[in-house]
């Protein structure tokens, strides 16, 4: 599973992948479409400028929980985050993403992410894995809830680059981690495992969350 400290350097480096990509967009580019279905198909997909505000509201959630430390049992860890109705959460995630942005031009964005993630990432190192506060849906660890958001940033970074038409920009520790995550989900709801032409993690990333076809009819597994 690796060590807190760890999983908090692979989320770094997602994020600052993620922050270098941001700034170097053009006008066009900050336009364009992902392949992020709503719920409601008679809504317009997020183009890159709302998946920049979901970027800030995902990873900015990480303080949050450290911000509400407290004495709870955690209730969900990094793969059960993911264990949700999508016609709940989808609409109020699509939502806030335009909340979020309100107000907002392309121009102001990389500095928001930099700033969200550089607090993120120095908040993170400073409380113990083992702490408890609000992971959104119930209590969860930090430790556990900073997986998660590797999950969020490696499948979110797909979703900027694929918008681009641009070659991923995941890590190897980022895609291993996501990838392990996945295989628990497939294996908690089926009790399977992946498909045997999925051995590659990256292949596996882009099945399971549904940016690339495959016709296994147990996938996606998240949205």
């Amino acid at each position: 599973m690796g060590s807190y400290e760890t999983t908090i350097d692979t989320l770094a480096d997602e994020l600052a992948r993620i922050e270098a990509t941001f700034r170097g967009l053009t006008e066009t580019d900050w336009a364009a479409s992902t392949r992020l279905v709503p719920v409601d198909p008679n809504l317009p997909h997020w183009t890159v400028f709302e998946l920049a505000g979901h970027f800030d509201i995902s990873i900015g959630l990480t303080r949050m929980l450290i911000d509400g430390l407290g004495e709870e049992r955690p209730a969900r860890d990094r793969t059960s985050f993911f264990i949700n109705p999508r016609s709940e959460t989808g609409p109020v995630v699509y939502g806030y993403a335009y909340t979020m942005v309100e107000g907002k031009t392309p121009a102001d964005m990389p500095g928001v992410l930099a700033e969200t993630f550089g607090k993120t990432i120095e908040e993170a190192r400073s409380v113990p894995a083992s702490a408890v506060g609000p992971g959104y849906f119930a209590p969860m660890q930090v430790d556990e809830f900073v997986a998660s958001r590797v999950v969020e940033a490696v499948v979110h970074g797909l979703d900027l680059t694929l918008a681009l038409g641009r070659p991923p920009i995941a890590t190897p520790e980022g895609i291993a981690l996501t990838a392990s995550i996945l295989d628990d989900l497939l294996a908690r709801r089926t009790l399977g495992r992946r498909p045997a032409d999925l051995a590659d993690d990256l292949a596996w990333v882009l099945a399971a969350s549904g940016r690339a076809e495959h016709p296994d009819n147990r996938l996606p597994l998240i949205g």
